[in-house]
């Protein structure tokens, strides 16, 4: 038997991560409360906020509020860099500074801009945490940790399962960031947009495959990474496909 028993992992996605929240209810009505967390970009936030102890109700009631949903538009591509101080606010409002004080585990993936490579934070600051692996390139400015740079963890590793699939007995992934097959490339910020979209949908390839249950709501696509207006729709996506998948693996 091992050490927790359900896993729950969440892609990035922007806006359309917000049905993240309707998955995390699903399992809440299913009797199957997460005691493992890992996350990457929005996924980073809303598992950051599922560990801190808050319900699916009150996690939607955070995204709906004017101020306080500042913090899930980190996600959000410009072609100038921003700043963390707002966020970092609202997110010492809602949570403790460290990630050891969460009452569940919490893994962030990011990635290393000095090692090149994918990282896992799961201790320590928990504010710079979140922003590491939210941040966008060229959007955002990398965050310092130690002695290294780090931006977005989708980039090299967008449904981070491999780092908690040996801990719980079953692990759900819920996904939400597809790559659609015909874009329009008409600036330099779609280029931009649609080479990340790209290396972060390859990286979910092989980690998909280690979650026991994987949620990607074919609804959730028709949403674009800025649609913020639209939190109940997106978050009853996730629930519905939540449920339908729990009905079917009959658990």
């Amino acid at each position: 038997m091992k050490k927790f028993n359900i896993g729950l992992v969440l892609s990035g996605g922007g806006a359309r991560g917000l049905a993240h929240i309707g998955v995390y209810k699903a399992l809440i009505e299913a009797g199957k409360k997460p005691e493992i967390i890992s996350g990457t970009s929005m996924g980073a936030v809303i598992g950051a906020l599922i560990a801190g102890g808050y319900s699916p109700e009150e996690i939607e009631a955070i995204a709906i509020d004017r101020g306080k949903s500042k913090m899930f538009e980190l996600n959000a591509p410009s072609l100038s860099l921003g700043t963390h101080k707002p966020v970092r606010k609202i997110l010492m409002e809602l949570l403790p500074q460290n990630i050891e004080d969460l009452e569940i585990p919490l893994y962030l993936s990011s990635t290393n801009l000095s090692t090149g490579e994918n990282e896992i934070l799961s201790k320590g600051n928990l504010y710079d945490a979140i922003m590491a692996s939210t941040s966008i390139p060229v959007a955002f400015k990398p965050i310092k940790i130690g002695e290294d740079y780090h931006v977005d963890g989708g980039l090299t590793n967008n449904l981070p399962a491999s780092y908690i699939r040996d801990q719980c007995n079953y692990l759900v992934g819920s996904h939400v960031n597809h790559k659609s097959e015909r874009v329009e490339l008409n600036t330099l910020k779609d280029i931009i947009e649609r080479c990340i979209r790209i290396g972060i949908y390859n990286s979910v390839r092989e980690e998909k495959k280690l979650c026991d249950l994987f949620i990607d709501p074919p609804k959730v696509r028709e949403f674009e990474t800025l649609d913020f207006k639209q939190v109940p729709t997106i978050i009853n996506i996730g629930y519905e496909a939540a449920c339908n998948s729990l009905e079917r693996d009959n658990c």
